[in-house]
């Protein structure tokens, strides 16, 4: 079972730094600190607001499909 956590940790890392090196990561980075200036985003509820941007903006689902065509490759 340690073995499969590392795995799965390797994956996920590798996943992570070839989304941040696209095209995808520089747009969603640049929204982020857009949307970070609106007076209605607040310290204390930072991570479920950031939730609620992903779904409403649409992040949430080409985020879903990065990371699945990264794994289906």
């Amino acid at each position: 079972m340690l073995q499969e956590e590392s795995d799965l940790s390797l994956i996920i890392a590798q996943i992570v730094q070839k989304l941040k090196g696209s095209n995808l990561y520089a747009q969603l980075e640049r929204q982020a600190w857009a949307s970070l200036q609106r007076p209605e985003i607040k310290l204390e509820s930072l991570k479920e607001d950031i939730k609620e941007f992903f779904k409403i903006s649409g992040w949430e689902k080409k985020l879903q499909n990065a990371v699945y065509s990264e794994l289906s490759v």
